[in-house]
């Protein structure tokens, strides 16, 4: 007579064979993200912008200031850059690319207004080249997008971007 809290041997045996499969096939998954990684990327994808020398030295990053939600965004984003992007490769046409704009908003004009300005950036992106200027940079052509001339609503009607090279008397 079975018990109403007692399995079966053969239900035990099968939720151990389970967990056994589980774990085997998460350690495949990990073995072939880990030979892909390792792997160097294609050269010839279409998709996929060419690829830059690798630095052979990280610049240290500066201590992080700033609140606690921007913290975490510059936190992430770094992480983005350093782990995630290596190994997709490279795809913005912009310069700054996507991620260097968002920490360099949130940096700027904190987490909220700096993620209201990356997503209208990314919303603009696709045809942001037919408008924009194009810059020579990492020996391709980018367009030039920078923080400072998207933050026209913070300094009123009347300003004006100009670019570093000019003089600094913004209104």
């Amino acid at each position: 007579m079975r018990g109403c809290c007692i399995r079966p041997a053969e239900e035990v045996g099968c939720g151990l064979k389970r967990l056994k499969l589980l774990f085997y096939g998460c350690l495949i998954v990990l073995w072939t993200l880990w030979k892909v990684c390792e792997a160097p990327a294609e050269q010839g994808n279409a998709l996929r912008a060419p690829t830059t020398p690798q630095r052979t030295e990280r610049p240290t990053a500066p201590a992080a200031q700033g609140t606690l939600p921007a913290l975490v965004f510059d936190a992430s984003l770094r992480f983005f850059q350093q782990v995630i992007s290596p190994v997709d490769g490279a795809r913005s046409n912009m310069y700054p690319t996507g991620s260097a704009y968002a920490r360099q908003a949130i940096k700027k004009h904190g987490a909220l207004v700096g993620i209201v300005l990356t997503t209208e950036r990314l919303m603009h992106e696709g045809n942001e080249d037919q408008v924009a200027t194009r810059i020579r940079k990492y020996g391709l052509w980018r367009v030039y997008d920078p923080v400072e001339a998207n933050d026209w609503w913070w300094h009123g009607p009347d300003w004006v971007y100009r670019p570093a090279a000019d003089p600094a008397d913004r209104r």
